[in-house]
């Protein structure tokens, strides 16, 4: 029963996915890596950061893969980099109204493609509460395996949708 489940949830997230690159392909924030957009995510929840904490928020990942990440969504104009006065051996990141904007347009574009799902989904009252249900056990599962605390923000400010 559960490798048949994993094999439907792996179905429909080809057709999540298809449906976001139907999305991207009429949007700017296409060329966006997942981790760049995580950046931006966790930059727009924290505000102006260095680099080297940036870096410390995503311990799995090389040093060297942040920084050219950030150097990148700064090309790009999505966010600033300045030296701090107090040290200037530090480098201030932060997000441009660019930057903003464009996460806000991928943040939409996510709601209308969780919104399309939950209406595929045709839940009745009784299977919208045990979805909740099993959506937040998954979070708690996530958050835990993660090593996410409670008291410090999620790096996903997403909008909440409504089952």
């Amino acid at each position: 029963m559960e490798t048949e489940l994993a094999k439907l949830l792996d179905e429909l997230g080809l057709r999540m996915r298809l449906l976001k690159a139907t999305q991207e392909a009429v949007s700017e924030g296409g060329d966006l890596s997942e981790r760049d957009i995580l950046i931006l995510e966790l930059l727009n929840s924290r505000g102006q950061m260095t680099v080297s904490e940036v870096i410390a928020a995503y311990p799995q990942v090389s040093e060297s893969t942040i920084s050219t990440d950030i150097t990148k969504l700064w090309r790009n104009k999505l966010v600033s980099k300045t030296t701090n006065p107090d040290n200037q051996r530090i480098t201030l990141v932060g997000m441009t109204q660019k930057g903003k904007d464009t996460l806000d347009d991928i943040r939409k574009s996510r709601y209308q493609r969780l919104a399309t799902l939950v209406l595929a989904m045709d839940f009745t009252p009784d299977e919208a509460q045990v979805m909740r249900r099993l959506t937040s056990r998954a979070i708690s599962f996530f958050d835990e395996f993660l090593g996410l605390k409670k008291k410090e923000p999620i790096l996903v400010e997403s909008a909440a949708i409504r089952v």
